[in-house]
């Protein structure tokens, strides 16, 4: 029996509408917005952002239907993680993600975190996907985006750690910058500046000053601790304890001498 031409035509062009309908369930990668996050489970629910399109004909007339994909729920968020080292950020309600349909069923894999064998016959499936937050389109690009640095910063710009092509690190915050550590050290190969509006308090048991110290302004002595100067001490202005000048051009009483009397230096250095 032979096949006529239209025939062949008619198969081929039903294989050709099976697979393109095959490939329709074929999900890959696509974006996504964040619906809400679990902080403790580091799972999402995602709205994928492009929409399924059906068709329907009805003689030679064709029919476009865009539908939104169904939210997903239970979806792994991933963040830059190895080593025994993490680097995590808040995920919030309208961000936007990159969706990762994994090949086979990652349920069982997901609960145990071993080698597991899928618990589904199901491939590139909507129900398995995961998320990597990041992705952005163009109205919501990274605001004051560098070129040339490193940073991890606040989309507002109020708190910008950056690591620049010249090797130098800048911190800038509008707030507060606290470091609490077990011991801290800095080292500088040229010079090291410590400036504030107010006032810098430093507070120890013992400050150990190594080195020419140079003061401009008033010494005052407070209470409390002992502090070390070694290597001389250059100070203009007045140095005073307790409220009472001693500088060089400070005279005390003098107790009585070998003779018996008491005189009051005056002029002489302390």
């Amino acid at each position: 029996m032979s096949i006529g031409k239209a025939a062949i035509a008619k198969l081929a062009a039903n294989i050709k509408q099976g697979i393109a309908n095959r490939i329709k369930d074929l999900h890959t990668s696509m974006p996504g917005i964040i619906e809400s996050f679990d902080p403790v489970t580091q799972t999402a629910s995602i709205q994928p952002a492009i929409k399924r399109v059906f068709i329907t004909r009805e003689g030679v007339t064709e029919t476009l239907t865009p539908t939104n994909l169904p939210i997903l729920i239970n979806v792994p968020v991933s963040f830059p993680r190895g080593g025994g080292f993490s680097m995590t950020f808040p995920v919030v309600k309208g961000d936007e993600c990159l969706i990762t349909f994994c090949e086979r069923a990652i349920d069982t894999w997901h609960k145990s975190g071993v080698i597991s064998l899928p618990n589904a016959k199901r491939f590139h499936h909507l129900s398995d996907a995961t998320a990597t937050v990041g992705l952005s389109s163009i109205p919501n690009k990274v605001p004051s985006y560098s070129a040339t640095a490193t940073q991890i910063k606040k989309d507002d710009g109020s708190a910008v750690i950056s690591l620049n092509a010249d090797s130098s690190i800048f911190i800038t915050s509008t707030s507060d910058i606290t470091a609490d550590c077990a011991n801290l050290s800095a080292t500088a190969s040229g010079t090291a500046e410590i400036t504030a509006a107010s006032s810098c308090t430093i507070t120890a048991p013992t400050i150990t000053l190594a080195g020419n110290v140079i003061i401009g302004g008033t010494l005052a002595q407070g209470g409390g601790g002992v502090a070390t100067m070694t290597g001389g001490a250059n100070m203009s202005g007045v140095l005073t304890s307790n409220g009472i000048d001693v500088s060089s051009t400070h005279t005390h009483p003098q107790a009585a001498d070998s003779d018996g009397n008491s005189q009051q230096n005056t002029g002489t250095p302390l």
